[in-house]
């Protein structure tokens, strides 16, 4: 966000490399794999000579074939950054924008390898070096350091995004607190201090080091969301400045903390104002403004799908800030660097205990009642779903699928909807129901996400359906806790897209979210105590019993009989588990649920907490619900 890609400098009237310009690789549709690693290698040798516009046409060499995926990685992997990393400390400032630039594109093109490649050939000591140069400097009117500034600090940005190498360097380096001198909009200006708040942004992530070097500076910070502009030009450069800061904010803060709840009161302002914006006005202006075929586009239409497709991105990210402020790791307090098996014999110790399996001793966390406030004031909620909806039809998507940038803008319109329904999955556990609309507007809202994943969706659209089955899971966990009576007279057939889906969707996350949705549905219906509702229920339970049979993965599995213990742990359930044969199909799974987790333990991760809890769990569960349906016979 509030990233500009730099103007190429003109070609010279020369050619004094002899290798093609710019322009010409770039339009070169029939560029062969010889000649591009024959460019390459040239490039390799001029941006190393002596000559000033060598370097510089080998440089915007490099940084046009780095445009493609595979370049960057075979550029990042050839040692680039041994090559020409030493230039960031050159005494041209051309030389010195240009190499900040080829350097960031090789590192945002080229992905993890890229990332790797150039920590390991440390280009960190020279990027270092150079931002250190920065410490007392003001940019100028017109120049080129502006410019180096902006790219190496974007550079910086990535690599600590993804490398955890570089995050330990800027650390060593105290680089969080060089950048703190470049807030000040009336000196450094407004691309400059939007960059550097979204590095900072990176710096923080769960970085106490850093964390602390920025606390000092909130004051200047909360100044900056505070921000305001009357003029029209600059009003979303402002509103992304002022959205970065408010995840900067989120990032050094915690809203669990009374005394920052100020904080948070004036981060949901500016995010509320953010989705306020009409995402469907700006996608209209897209769709009309981009041509239906690869032609030509004006520089003032070009200027307004550049604004349009910023504000879309704006709005993305003010939801993701939104569902990061709401997540809770529940994971978090296991240690990563335990063995697989030392976290099984952990759970199973704690476990010990038959009041563990009382579900009643789930917690679940809240909003502070100030944020509350924030939240219906402002609409919130209202604004979330209302980026869920489909605004670019199928025929649109056609039409727009016809260009580079026509497809951008799909992509774009289904990102905000895929972080519209995480952000709902995220708040849902944390807000009272009656901010959400209260039980029958959150049953009708489940209803429709159900037609919209269940109807429209394709399956390989994996990314929406994990999206929305989360948002279906978190909206009947809420109607669950609330005992809400909303199913009436339920069919098979109403319930069939959900176990289809549990049965043959190919991401095992969006099976899980379908198999805890039909324990949700299984125990509302249990909640109602309606005889006409027991088949059903009978139905679902012997779903999540065969699934088991037939799953390959451990941990669908362990979501499947968790799923079981959930719905069967009231004595009140005896009779049914007995109906069902509850007791001796689980303990035929036990093997086979063993046998998985032993040959994917070092596959299950974030799944490790509740393949661990039903690891330890499912023994005594079966014995203490063999002992009740014992009790039960004896006494008919």
């Amino acid at each position: 966000m509030g990233k500009q890609k730099r103007q190429r400098h003109k070609s010279h009237k020369e050619n004094p490399t002899g290798l093609p310009s710019v322009k010409e690789f770039e339009l070169n549709e029939e560029f062969m794999e010889g000649a591009r690693e024959k460019v390459l290698q040239n490039a390799y040798g001029d941006v190393q000579s002596c000559h000033l516009e060598e370097k510089l046409s080998a440089l915007q060499i490099l940084a046009s074939m780095s445009c493609d995926s595979s370049m960057a990685k075979q550029i990042a992997k050839d040692g680039i950054a041994k090559i020409i990393g030493p230039l960031l400390m050159d005494h041209n400032a051309a030389i010195r924008a240009n190499t900040a630039q080829t350097l960031r594109d090789i590192a945002e093109n080229g992905g993890e390898d890229a990332y790797t490649d150039l920590i390991k050939d440390d280009i960190m000591t020279p990027l270092i070096a150079l931002l250190k140069e920065y410490s007392d400097w003001e940019p100028k009117k017109t120049g080129d350091e502006k410019e180096t500034f902006v790219q190496a600090v974007d550079l910086l940005r990535i690599l600590c995004a993804n490398n955890e190498s570089a995050l330990k360097c800027v650390n060593d380096e105290d680089l969080a607190l060089l950048l703190t001198k470049f807030l000040d909009i009336n000196i450094y200006g407004m691309e400059i201090v939007t960059i550097t708040i979204q590095c900072m942004i990176c710096l923080s992530d769960e970085n106490d080091t850093a964390i602390k070097k920025i606390k000092e500076i909130e004051s200047i910070l909360f100044n900056l969301l505070d921000l305001k502009t009357d003029d029209e030009k600059t009003a979303s450069k402002v509103l992304a400045l002022r959205t970065c800061v408010a995840n900067l904010l989120i990032n050094i803060n915690n809203y669990a903390d009374s005394n920052q709840i100020h904080v948070f009161c004036k981060v949901l302002s500016v995010l509320s104002e953010v989705l306020a914006v009409d995402h469907r006005q700006a996608l209209s202006c897209l769709t009309s403004i981009l041509p239906h075929e690869n032609n030509a586009v004006s520089n003032d239409k070009r200027k307004k799908i550049y604004e349009s497709k910023k504000m879309l991105e704006l709005q993305e990210q003010a939801l993701q800030i939104l569902a990061n402020l709401c997540y809770e790791d529940e994971d978090s307090e296991i240690d990563s660097d335990i063995d697989t098996s030392e976290i099984m014999e952990i759970v199973e110790s704690e476990c010990l205990d038959d009041d563990s399996m009382d579900d009643n001793l789930k917690m679940t966390s809240t909003f502070p009642v100030e944020l509350v406030e924030i939240v219906n004031n402002g609409n919130l909620i209202d604004k979330i779903w209302d980026k869920t909806v489909l605004i670019v039809d199928k025929d649109v998507q056609e039409i727009l699928n016809q260009t580079a940038e026509g497809k951008d803008i799909v992509k774009q319109s289904h990102d905000i909807r895929c972080a519209a329904y995480l952000c709902l999955n995220n708040l849902l556990p944390n807000i009272e129901i009656e901010v959400f609309g209260g039980v029958d507007n959150l049953y009708r809202k489940w209803l429709e996400i159900g037609t919209v994943i269940f109807k429209d969706v394709t399956s390989n659209d994996i990314e929406l359906l994990e999206a929305a089955t989360a948002a279906m899971r978190a909206i009947l966990q809420q109607l669950a806790e609330v005992r809400a009576n909303v199913f009436k007279q339920l069919t098979i057939d109403d319930v069939q897209p959900m176990l289809n889906g549990a049965r043959q969707c190919s991401n095992v996350s969006v099976r899980v979210n379908l198999i805890r949705m039909l324990c949700n549905l299984v125990q509302i219906l249990m909640n109602n105590k309606n005889s006409e509702d027991h088949e059903m229920i009978k139905f679902i339970s012997t779903f999540l019993l065969n699934i088991c049979t037939t799953e390959t993965q451990a941990w669908v599995m362990a979501e499947s009989i968790d799923a079981l213990m959930d719905i069967y742990a009231e004595d009140e359930t005896d009779c049914l588990a007995a109906e069902i044969e509850l007791v001796p199909k689980l303990l035929s799974l036990i093997p086979h649920f063993k046998s998985k987790v032993r040959q994917q333990k070092k596959q299950l991760k974030d799944s490790m907490s509740v393949v661990s809890t039903v690891n330890a769990n499912l023994t005594r569960f079966i014995k203490y619900k063999q002992k009740q349906i014992r009790n039960l016979r004896q006494k008919s």
